[in-house]
């Protein structure tokens, strides 16, 4: 409760922010098999200041289906860097997985099949109790943004070691064996977007699962598709990623009036 209250008021963070990190902590107390010290009274705090402060979300600019290939081909795929990173992006992109699922992939949830693949899940923000689900993943039609062809070069580099999938690059273009931080996901979307020549602060992590969403709306996917793919619990939720993109999707109940 002690360390919520600095960030909202000694930091000044917004409460969105507070909520992030009570999530980490929550989280890392899970991973390490320890009782979460998260109650109820600190969700109530994040949840009251966000209502006194009429705070707006700030969320990041969906990534395009274009971006995400001018992205995928300006990784540098003669370094380990480059090539972890495009994999990254492709996945995140092509699976729609929060940036803290990305970053707990080990190789082992990884399994090519024959159609694409299978993607082990084995928990998220909307399954605490650790049940998991598995995605599909269909290849794609070009080289740079084919999930199987991205991932496998990427594995290539990395090797068959057991553990984190996307694993720290050091210094030197070392592969390390220990996992990336979901940090490490926003900075290779804006190292990859600076690159494309766009303004790296308005992306960031989410802008990936943010555009895997908004992507499936516009070629017509179902809520109940789209939903398959993000893990969304709630379709209200899932709703306002692709409300801007369905807005003129009927008619207009103006059409000739004005």
């Amino acid at each position: 409760m002690l360390y919520v209250t600095w960030l909202l008021t000694e930091r000044g963070r917004r409460a969105a922010t507070a909520a992030r990190h009570v999530a980490a902590v929550a989280d890392a107390h899970r991973s390490a098999g320890l009782a979460n010290p998260v109650s109820g009274e600190v969700r109530d705090v994040v949840t009251a200041v966000r209502r006194v402060r009429s705070e707006v979300p700030r969320g990041k600019v969906a990534m395009e289906p274009s971006l995400l290939r001018e992205c995928a081909l300006g990784c540098d795929v003669r370094t380990a860097l480059g090539l972890r990173d495009r994999a990254l992006l492709v996945l995140g992109f092509a699976t729609s997985l929060r940036r803290s699922e990305l970053c707990r992939l080990n190789l082992a949830d990884i399994s090519f099949e024959q159609e694409g693949v299978a993607v082990m899940v084995r928990r998220s923000k909307t399954d605490q109790l650790g049940r998991g689900r598995v995605l599909g993943v269909w290849p794609g039609k070009r080289a740079a943004t084919d999930p199987v062809r991205v991932l496998k070069a990427w594995i290539r580099a990395r090797g068959d070691w057991d553990g984190p999938l996307f694993a720290r690059v050091q210094t030197g273009d070392v592969i390390t064996r220990r996992g990336i931080t979901g940090d490490a996901v926003a900075d290779a979307v804006k190292r990859a977007v600076q690159r494309a020549g766009r303004r790296p602060a308005a992306y960031g992590a989410h802008s990936l699962r943010a555009g895997a969403v908004t992507a499936s709306a516009e070629i017509g996917r179902s809520d109940q598709e789209i939903m398959g793919l993000s893990g969304h619990a709630s379709a209200a939720v899932m709703r306002m990623y692709v409300r801007r993109v369905r807005l003129f999707a009927g008619r207009n109940p103006l059409a000739g009036v004005l």
